[in-house]
């Protein structure tokens, strides 16, 4: 302890012990100069009978005191009188030298649990690691944020009376593995593990970029963020053998869980465990990027950010999948067939009423033609007959919705035969 905080701590004590000596002092004085009555002044029978006089007070005081210390021996159920003593000397007069204090890291207590600073309170001192920051309580209210930075670098967070560790936020990144339980939409159980890192938030309330990481602060923070971890703890049941459900279990079993179990149910089986392309993207990848977008919105709420997401092989909980699931699978493709078969059926249909619509069309073409020559010479007529016909099958072949049902060695035959005949004789105008 140094001097000058020997002589602040000397100055308290007088302070407050001051008022009671003197009057001790006072009393025992006149009761002396009551004892002496009217006889001469003696100056050392009247400071013996001063001291004689005021040892009462002072037994008096030392018996209220051992009072008070059982009083807050019992209240606070501490172990032992001396440490009752030094709590309730710390109340009255402070700490004189640097303790006790509380060791703080790795986001634990590490030093001090059973100690009365940390079961009732303080006057004391905190030893927190860059690691770690720590939310105060006080009477029932939660006062402050401590950290090795807060509220001033270089010194050491110190409790006030009753001022208390309420939560200790561990600064350190995180990264938890936790296996998924969901279903598919067509009703199968599949497991997917999901691998999340995140920490403490380090962003400013406007929305900046993060803080960076520094040598004397190798875990930036807001105190806004810590306070949001200290406070987004669950209560569970003390039967309850789960992962704790502080901000990180928050995290990864409240948000991780629920999001990924809603994105897997809106999927069949086959879409995430069938085979992809290479120009296709693979489905883990699409659900895994949902899932970080999600935890993007949901994770500030509780006073995390997501560092990266990461997800391992979907697979099937029960290898030996019900009947009643493949009942299911063979009905729904037995369905898609019987579609698939009447469609096909009334394509059909449609081609061949298209097909008769066309046969239709080309036999009246032919009958329009050959009535325009009936009245013709009667020495031209069978080779005018040939010819139109020849001509007029050749024209309805460029008809691209006649050509559909025209095969090429048809369309062949008739250019040939339109050449024969013009060859060998020529129409008349």
């Amino acid at each position: 302890m140094t001097p000058k905080w020997a002589l602040r701590h000397l100055r308290r004590v007088l302070s407050r012990a001051g008022p009671v000596i003197i009057l001790v002092t006072l009393i025992g004085m006149l009761l002396a100069l009551i004892a002496q009555g009217g006889r001469p002044p003696n100056t050392i029978l009247f400071a013996a009978l001063s001291v004689v006089y005021a040892i009462p007070c002072l037994v008096a005081i030392a018996l209220a005191a051992r009072i008070a210390t059982s009083f807050v021996k019992t209240l606070y159920k501490i172990r032992t009188h001396g440490e009752a003593g030094s709590f309730l000397y710390r109340l009255l007069f402070g700490v004189w030298k640097f303790g006790p204090y509380l060791l703080v890291k790795e986001g634990k207590l590490a030093a001090g649990e059973n100690s009365v600073l940390h079961r009732v309170g303080g006057p004391g001192y905190l030893v927190i690691y860059n690691d770690s920051a720590v939310v105060t309580e006080r009477c029932g209210r939660l006062e402050r944020v401590l950290s090795a930075h807060l509220p001033k670098p270089k010194n050491y967070p110190y409790l006030e009376p009753f001022e208390k560790i309420w939560e200790i936020v561990d600064l350190r990144p995180q990264q938890w593995t936790f296996p998924v339980k969901g279903m598919t939409r067509d009703g199968i159980p599949v497991i997917c593990e999901a691998d999340i890192r995140f920490k403490i938030d380090d962003r400013p309330a406007d929305g900046g970029a993060p803080k960076p990481p520094t040598d004397d602060e190798p875990y930036p923070f807001t105190p806004e963020a810590v306070f949001k971890a200290a406070t987004a703890r669950w209560i569970r049941d003390p039967d309850f053998k789960g992962p704790p459900m502080d901000w990180r279990g928050r995290v990864v079993v409240g948000f991780t869980e629920g999001i990924l179990r809603n994105i897997l149910a809106e999927y069949y089986l086959d879409w995430l465990l069938g085979p992809t392309g290479d120009e296709i993207e693979h489905p883990r990848e699409v659900i895994r990027r949902r899932l970080e977008e999600q935890l993007q919105q949901e994770a500030p709420k509780v006073g995390a950010r997501i560092l990266s997401v990461q997800l391992g092989e979907i697979k099937v909980e029960d290898e030996q999948i019900p009947t009643q699931w493949i009942e299911t699978w063979r009905a729904e493709w037995e369905s898609q067939a019987a579609t698939t078969r009447v469609e096909g059926e009334a394509e059909l249909l449609r081609m061949e009423a298209v097909r008769a619509r066309a046969q239709a069309e080309m036999l009246i073409t032919l009958i329009r033609e050959l009535q325009s020559v009936a009245v013709s010479d009667a020495e031209l007529r069978p080779y005018l007959l040939a010819t139109r016909l020849a001509e007029t099958l050749r024209l309805m072949s460029y008809d691209p919705f006649t050509r559909a049902f025209l095969p090429p060695e048809a369309i062949r035959t008739l250019h040939r035969l339109q050449q024969l005949l013009g060859e060998e004789r020529m129409l008349p105008e």
